[in-house]
């Protein structure tokens, strides 16, 4: 019986993660991010002392509009394909 078990999960769970690959689904969602906001500087309370963000990361803004990315191309978080080149024969 624990066979049995161990064997209908081990399926399941292979079953499940290549679903996956048969669906194609789109990653690109531009509505995500396009409503996002800049928060306001932090008050700090009277009698605190404000945390040191000189070595803070700033975001600057955007200059150029983002390039439209066809919809059947793949995720940017799905690394390229990448071959590597053959080895060169050295020459006699």
């Amino acid at each position: 019986m624990r066979y049995l078990r161990a064997v209908l999960c081990l399926s399941l769970c292979l079953t499940v993660a290549g679903c996956g690959s048969l669906f194609k689904v789109s990653c690109a969602k531009p509505g995500d991010f396009a409503s996002a906001v800049d928060n306001p500087p932090l008050k700090i309370p009277a009698g605190l002392d404000p945390p040191d963000t000189r070595a803070a990361l700033t975001i600057p803004p955007l200059q150029t509009p983002e390039a439209p990315r066809p919809a059947d191309s793949p995720c940017i978080d799905t690394p390229p394909k990448f071959t590597p080149a053959p080895p060169k024969r050295p020459q006699a």
